[in-house]
C-alpha cells in the first residue's frame, strides 16, 4: 500500500474546500437566477382632464330691513314698554351661501330677569313672513304667513323651529321677517313706591336672536 505524503495530503484538501465553494456559489446562483421568473408586471391609468371637485358653502346674515322709515331691527331699543304694548321690528335673513337650507330655527338668550324668565308675565314674540320686504306701515301686500305662533322667550331658551316658505329655503333667498314684541298683560300692585316682587316694572333685558339655518339634505347623484 502506498502512503500520501503530507504535501499529497494538503493538495486534497484544498481541492475538497474549492469544490465546496463551487458547489456553494452554483446552488446560490440557481436560486437568484430561478427567482426572477416570478417579478410581476403593473399597469396604471389616469384621467388626463377635469376631476375637479367643488364643495357648496352655507351662509346666513342677518340686518335690519332696508326700508326708509322702519326702524334698524334689533339695534333700535325698546324703551318705556307697558303691559299690553307691541312693538313691532323687522329683519332680513339672507342665506349667502351656494346651498339650500332645509330648515331654520331661532333661539333666545340674554339677561336673567323676569322679562326672559318669566313665561307668563315676561316678553312674548310672534313672527311673520312676508315673500317682499314690509312696508313702513307694516303692510305685507301679497300676505304675510305664521313663521312662530306666540312664545314667550323663556320657551325660545330651546330653539323652536320657524315654518318658512319653500322658497325662503333656496341658496341667496331673502327672508322678511316681521317680530312682534309683547308684554302681556298683567295687574301689579306698587305699594309706597315698592313694586311687588317678582315684578316685571324696571327691567332692562340684552336679548340676542339667533337664527340657525340647517343645510339641505345630502344626496346621492349617479351622473
Amino acid at each position: 500500500m502506498k502512503l500520501l505524503s503530507a504535501s499529497m495530503l494538503q493538495g486534497a484538501t484544498r481541492l475538497t474546500v474549492k469544490l465546496l465553494v463551487v458547489a456553494t456559489a452554483t446552488v446560490g446562483g440557481g436560486a437568484l437566477v430561478s427567482s426572477s421568473v416570478f417579478a410581476s408586471l403593473t399597469a396604471s391609468a389616469s384621467n388626463t382632464t377635469g376631476g375637479s371637485v367643488t364643495t357648496g358653502n352655507l351662509s346666513l346674515t342677518q340686518a335690519p330691513s332696508g326700508v326708509a322709515g322702519i326702524t334698524g331691527g334689533f339695534s333700535t331699543a325698546i324703551t318705556a314698554m307697558a303691559p299690553g304694548d307691541v312693538v313691532n321690528r323687522y329683519v332680513d335673513l339672507t342665506n349667502a351661501g351656494t346651498l339650500n337650507i332645509s330648515s331654520m330655527t331661532l333661539g333666545v338668550g340674554g339677561t336673567a330677569n323676569a322679562l326672559l324668565t318669566n313665561g307668563t308675565a315676561g316678553l312674548q314674540v310672534t313672527i311673520k313672513e312676508c315673500s317682499i320686504a314690509w312696508t313702513n306701515a307694516g303692510v305685507c301686500t301679497p300676505g304675510s304667513t305664521n313663521v312662530l305662533t306666540s312664545s314667550s322667550l323663556l320657551s325660545l331658551a330651546t330653539p323652536a323651529s320657524l315654518t318658512l316658505a319653500s322658497g325662503s329655503l333656496l341658496s341667496t333667498a331673502v327672508i322678511h321677517l316681521q317680530l312682534a314684541i309683547a308684554l302681556p298683560t298683567g295687574s301689579e300692585v306698587t305699594n309706597n313706591g315698592t313694586p311687588p316682587g317678582g315684578t316685571i316694572q324696571g327691567l332692562t333685558a340684552a336679548v340676542t336672536w339667533t337664527f340657525i339655518a340647517t343645510q339641505r339634505t345630502a344626496t346621492t347623484t349617479n351622473s
